[in-house]
């Protein structure tokens, strides 16, 4: 989308974009939030609302600090800049010298970047050093960026300034009601139609010894002719201005589109050009046509990136709607924000790009999206109210990496728990500081209006609306450690896996957090304290404990136990059993952690986490994966179950009995057990189909699950049958055998090949 300053003449009010650069000299010295950063400068990192830092003049106002791997600071500037100052120092616990790779880079288009400057081990100490560098004349971008981070140390940033160059020749720059207009952008105004409105462009020379010659104007594009310059200065004194003159008179109602160039004598930008979009009238012209065809990208559990066609138009506006289809009227003369409610629909996207993404993805949801194109902006924008481009995305099954994840891993096996903790380790181990970069925006957090997002406390229910980059303090909320680090073998040590594991943090309102502290979780009878849908009190045994809000009871206990599993360790003489961590915490009750396990098992949001955290982890909650699991293992002693609960089984493998699986692989052939020895079954592994049934023209119903209960497919069977399998996703499968004679049921593993 072309970048506009807008001025509504015809109501006599300006109205002004603001670019995401920022003119020179800027500086900023990090006494305020990254909520009001200075214009043109833009942050990835929570640390600067840490307050209490000491900045580099002494005091505890406030200092920037970059504390995990990709943390950086940008400014985006259009002006030729001069030199660079900054404030660097180490932040550790022990007074050490910086550790790590800090880089000062600059680039031109803010996607391909060079070094200006490396800092390394011990390149600056605990105290406030001073440094200044130079950047290259046509470096547009400037970037404080924390490469790699060493684990107790932390990069604190303060006081930076970028100069301007103050040239010696002529140089020009434009303004247009008080705001500059940077060369190849564009101004937006408004006239009646046949009614000539004089424009008044500033033009300055920058230069401190060269005079700006203006030797000619010329105005192209398709509505030229409703544009004329009235008023040319010949020449501008060094560091004078004067005025340019454009009559724009629109003979037609809608968008009149012109390119305006200044030929002048400034070396690097002559002609200097400027997009003039007039609107004859009250609104921008509608665009003939709507796109046509959308395409799915990336397509996650936890993300999805679309893109459609472009059409002749400025703009285009996305809404969707999650499991219901979209009722919405989009009016002319309303710019839309995203995260705004339009109708029952939200909108996703609003802007010149044909390219959106959809953050509130979950496992297997249905979106119902809509895309209207657009003309003009502000209170002039002129949308295709009719026939949008409609059209439905659904999301990915949460198969991510499980089809060969669990290799080896049968509950059946008495070596159960063992492989399974062998599975999810080793992983990768994120920093504890790197939960809010790598959690929050990228999966958490929920677009809203104002450019705001919002993210909701897992204990309370609460939403939180926060101008981003999200920080702890400001938004009252903080990393909950669903099995509290005082419970750990390693109690104290915030350098643990166990510690900084991301599987069991969740965002949680502080008040809450606090309420709970490291009670154990339980159902509360007697009310002490309460906030939003959390409560804590004492249980039907009088022992304290805290209650979270209903759907995040069995996420807590899937938590829980992907702990317990990953990090007991009895060799070590690391035990996790439940029994054992009283030694370091409160009696947590295992009957309650199963209750919610079954009575709330994992839902689409819950599965697209699994799968964003194996992204970032390198592993997964296998109890997320297959709920049934959780029946194997009694998370009291550690030890393995071989008979498990058969309503344990029942209600976490969609009532079926649990896999007996007597598949051999090698030769693509199964038998169920040795009551059926006529029963053929294969090839399994399969892809499209398996030949299934029994030899004795026995009649049969077949059911097939999914790993989490769904039934993917239904039939009856009689003799031998091909039983097809086209559009089922790839992956593990329970199928169930009942015999009509008999009403003998067996169940067996059916693994589905891409």
């Amino acid at each position: 989308m072309r970048k506009f300053i807008l001025l509504t003449l015809v109501l006599s009010n300006a109205n002004f974009f603001s670019f995401s650069q920022t003119t020179l000299p800027t500086s900023w010295d990090f006494a305020t939030t990254p909520a009001s950063l200075p214009t043109g400068w833009s942050t990835n990192t929570t640390a600067s609302y840490s307050s209490g830092l000491q900045d580099q003049t002494g005091g505890t106002s406030r200092a920037g600090k970059m504390q995990a791997t990709g943390h950086h600071f940008t400014i985006n500037f259009f002006d030729e800049p001069g030199s660079i100052s900054y404030n660097l120092r180490a932040y550790s616990s022990n007074s050490a010298n910086f550790q790590g790779t800090l880089l000062v880079e600059e680039s031109e288009n803010g996607t391909t970047w060079s070094t200006l400057r490396i800092f390394s081990n011990n390149d600056f100490g605990n105290s406030w050093d001073f440094f200044t560098d130079t950047p290259d004349a046509d470096s547009r971008y400037i970037r404080f960026n924390l490469s790699n981070k060493v684990s107790g140390i932390n990069a604190g940033i303060d006081d930076v300034t970028i100069s301007e160059v103050v040239p010696l020749n002529a140089e020009i720059n434009v303004v247009f009601e008080n705001s500059n207009v940077p060369n190849n952008t564009g101004i937006q105004f408004a006239s009646p139609v046949s009614t000539a409105t004089m424009l008044k462009l500033g033009v300055e020379n920058l230069g401190s010894q060269g005079t700006l010659y203006l030797s000619s104007t010329s105005i192209t594009g398709s509505a030229a002719g409703d544009f004329s310059v009235t008023t040319l200065p010949d020449s501008v004194t060094p560091l004078g201005a004067d005025t340019l003159v454009i009559s724009f008179n629109p003979t037609i109602a809608g968008s009149r589109l012109a390119t305006l160039s200044i030929e002048n004598n400034d070396s690097n930008e002559d002609p200097y050009v400027v997009s003039l979009e007039g609107i004859g009238g009250t609104g921008a012209t509608e665009p003939e046509d709507n796109p046509s065809s959308l395409t799915t990208n990336v397509n996650k559990t936890y993300r999805v990136k679309s893109s459609f066609n472009t059409v002749n138009a400025e703009g285009y506006l996305v809404l969707f709607k999650r499991n219901n289809s979209i009722n919405a009227t989009v009016d002319d003369g309303v710019e839309y924000e995203k995260g705004q409610g339009v109708g029952n629909a939200k909108v996703a996207y609003i802007g010149g790009n044909s390219t959106f993404w959809l953050k509130e993805a979950t496992a297997n949801d249905t979106f119902y999206v809509e895309v209207y194109a657009y003309n003009g902006s502000g209170s002039f924008i002129n949308y295709k109210n009719d026939d949008p481009l409609s059209e439905t995305i659904i999301t990915a099954s949460a198969t991510f990496r499980t089809n060969n994840y669990y290799n080896g891993v049968d509950p059946l096996q008495n070596t159960f728990i063992e492989d399974l903790h062998d599975v999810v380790n080793p992983h990768m181990v994120r920093f504890y500081s790197n939960y809010a970069p790598d959690m929050i925006p990228r999966f958490v957090a929920r677009d809203t209006t104002n450019n705001q997002q919002v993210v909701t406390g897992v204990y309370s229910n609460d939403k939180v609306v926060f101008d981003p980059p999200f920080g702890w303090p400001e938004t009252g909320m903080n990393r909950e450690h669903t099995l509290p680090s005082s419970w750990m073998p390693t109690s104290g040590n915030t350098g643990t896996p166990e510690y900084q594991d991301f599987h069991h943090l969740f965002p949680t309102i502080a008040t809450a957090n606090g309420q709970r502290g490291n009670a154990p979780l339980g159902e509360v009878i007697n009310v002490s304290s309460s906030y939003g849908d959390g409560k804590r009190g004492t249980d039907s045994f009088g022992n304290t404990v805290y209650e979270p809000r209903a759907s995040q009871k069995g996420d807590a206990a899937r938590a829980i136990f992907y702990m317990q599993t990953t990090y007991h360790n009895p060799q070590a003489g690391n035990s996790w059993a439940l029994n054992d961590l009283q030694s370091n915490g409160p009696n947590q009750r295992l009957d309650v952690l199963l209750q919610w396990h079954i009575s709330d098992l994992p839902c689409g949001y819950e599965q697209a986490r699994n799968d964003y955290l194996d992204s970032l982890q390198q592993n997964r909650n296998p109890f997320v994966d297959s709920a049934y699991r959780a029946c194997y293992i009694n998370f009291k002693t550690m030890e393995y179950i071989a008979e498990p609960d058969s309503e344990c089984l029942a209600q976490t493998v969609g009532m079926i009995s649990p896999p007996n699986d007597t598949s051999d692989t090698s030769t693509g052939t199964s038998s169920i057990n040795n009551n059926h020895d006529n029963f053929i079954f294969y090839p399994n592994p399969a892809k499209d189909f398996v030949i299934v049934g029994f030899e004795d023209n026995k009649w049969a119903d077949v059911t097939v699950y999914d790993i989490t209960g769904k039934v993917v497919l239904q039939q009856s069977i009689q003799g031998i049958s091909t039983l097809p399998l086209y559009g089922i996703r790839k992956g593990i499968y329970l199928a169930r055998f009942t015999t009509r004679d008999t009403q003998h049921s067996q169940t067996i593993r059916l693994v589905i090949e891409p």
